[in-house]
Parts: structure tokens; sequence; C-alpha cells
């Protein structure tokens, strides 16, 4: 399966599409069974690469002349590579390796032992979603949160996901993470595949990114309308005034950068962290409520000029 080539799919979270390949066979391992149910005639496969860190991080200790990045190419991002089935994708974001070998090992051993309660919390995030929102078979690989990534541990909730194609989601997560988030997460990430599936337009600009979160934080909070995440918190007046007003100068780009910019905040202009969520749940949220008789499916797939024609933002067109 081909990755989605949006713009700025991989820049949601990150910058790092790192020029980097290793076109040398590697001996993959067989890989343990994956997790597979279905909820009508839709398939799921769960799949941990906790072994495959683990492997990353034996070499590491016994090979004190490699690189982390030579070492982590060949245990981890090949046997993803053959896992996943993505044609042309060379190492990046969520990809990395990580020189706190001790604290990685530390939440693999944690992870483990909670797999059995991680599997229920995913599968049933998937057929609440699949539900809701049926398309194609759908991979879910899980691996362990980068011990150095503080902002996954401290700001949302231990859980990172990333849609990487249609078919293929990822999920981090550190030893800690919430359950709820976990839930809240892959339903978000879901709605992400399920765009990717239909929406050949979606990601090619910044509002296109933006909309697209939106859809996805609307999606997952009508599965989830008891779940609260930092990402979705309401603006004041002022604040989503500035919001609107930056997004209309950055709406046609698709510069990586500056979205990311609002993504992180900028405090000399009023933009709060994470106003790409925040503003685009509130353009998919006035949608709906202006064309309740629309379906999940049909607004899911939509592109966003008619996301925005249709809502209380069409200033921003």
């Amino acid at each position: 399966m081909k990755p989605l080539g949006k713009t700025l799919l991989i820049p949601l979270i990150s910058l790092l599409f790192i020029s980097c390949s290793n076109d040398q066979p590697v001996h993959l391992k067989e890989q343990e069974s994956p997790i597979t149910f279905s909820q009508d005639k839709q398939e799921f496969e769960i799949f941990y690469m906790y072994d495959e860190m683990k492997e990353y991080i034996n070499s590491v200790r016994e090979k004190s002349g490699s690189s982390n990045e030579t070492v982590y190419i060949e245990k981890v991002f090949e046997p993803f590579k053959e896992l996943s089935d993505i044609e042309g994708f060379s190492l990046a974001y969520p990809f990395e390796g990580t020189y706190e070998l001790d604290k990685l090992e530390e939440s693999i051993v944690a992870l483990t032992q909670d797999k059995d309660s991680t599997d229920q919390i995913i599968k049933e995030s998937l057929i609440n979603s699949a539900e809701q929102l049926p398309g194609e078979n759908k991979k879910i690989i899980v691996l362990p949160a980068n011990p150095e990534d503080t902002l996954t541990v401290e700001e949302m909730g231990g859980v990172e996901g990333v849609v990487l194609a249609e078919d293929v989601i990822v999920l981090k997560l550190s030893a800690s993470f919430d359950k709820d988030i976990l839930k809240y997460t892959v339903a978000h990430e879901y709605n992400h595949a399920i765009e990717g599936e239909s929406n050949d337009g979606m990601m090619h600009t910044i509002l296109g990114a933006v909309v697209m979160e939106g859809k996805a934080d609307v999606f997952a909070s009508i599965l989830y309308p008891q779940i609260e995440v930092p990402w979705k918190e309401p603006m004041n007046t002022e604040t989503k005034e500035k919001v609107v007003k930056e997004l209309m100068e950055l709406a046609d780009s698709s510069d990586p950068r500056l979205y990311l910019g609002l993504r992180s905040g900028n405090p000399s202009k009023g933009i709060p962290q994470w106003a790409n969520y925040k503003i685009g749940f509130e353009i998919v949220q006035s949608y709906i409520k202006n064309h309740p008789e629309v379906s999940v499916g049909k607004w899911t797939s939509m592109h966003e000029q008619e996301i925005i024609a249709g809502s209380d933002y069409t200033e921003i067109n």
C-alpha cells in the first residue's frame, strides 16, 4: 500500500522527513501473530513491535561502534516496512531511535505486561468507530513511545497516533498512557484513515490540515463525548478571532513550519498551543450544526472548502 501522498501528513506532529534509506537486504525475524477481528466485513489486525524494539536495544548495546540510526533502520524500520506493506517510504517521523535505552527497556516491560488491556481498548475503539463509519481493512501497529519525547508523556496522555496510509495506523505508547486518551486517539486516527480512502484533496494546504483534524476530533467526540483532551479546550472570543485571522493568512500555504506554528502556538500573536486542533474542531462542529442531515461518512470525505462554505467561518475562504 502506498503512503498517503499529502504534503502535510507527517508534519501534523513533526517536520522529520529524513532522507535516509537502506537498500541492503535485511534478515527479518518472524513477526508474532497479530490480534485479528472484524466488524461486519471490515477486518482489523493489531501488531505490536515491542520485540523489534527490544532487538534494537540489545543490538545498540552490543554494537558500540554502530550509530543508533543505523541499528534502528535494521531492527525496527525495515521490519515495519515489510509488515505495513507501504511502498517507497523512507525513514521519517514517527520512527526515531533513542539514546535512553534503559528507560525504553523499562517502558517495554510495562507495556508488555499491560498488553491484554491495551488490546481490548484498541479493539473496542475500532469496533465503535467502524460501526459509525465503515471502510476498508486496517492495520494498527503499536510501538513504545520514545522516552525522550516528553510532549507525548506530559501533554498527550502518553499516546501518539499517526496515519501513514489509508490502511495503516501507527500508535506510540508510553508506559503510563491514559486509557481514555488511547480510546479517543484510536477513533481520531481511524477517521483520518477513512478520509484518506476518498478525499484526495486533504492535506495539500494548511486549511486542509486544520479541517482534517477538526473532522477527526468531532468524530472521536461523537464516540467518546465524556473524554476530555487538552487540544480541544475551547477558546474565548478574542483568542478565536486571532486564530481565525492567522488561519486566513496561512490557509493556502503548504509550508509545514507555518502549520507547526499553529500547533505550537505563538504567544506574541495571541495564538494558543493546539490552535490548529481547536479551530478545526469549531469549524467542523459548526458545519454539522448547520447541516445535521449530512451523514458522518459524507462530511468525513468532504473537501475542506465545502466544509468551510457550510460552516460559521465562511470568511476563511
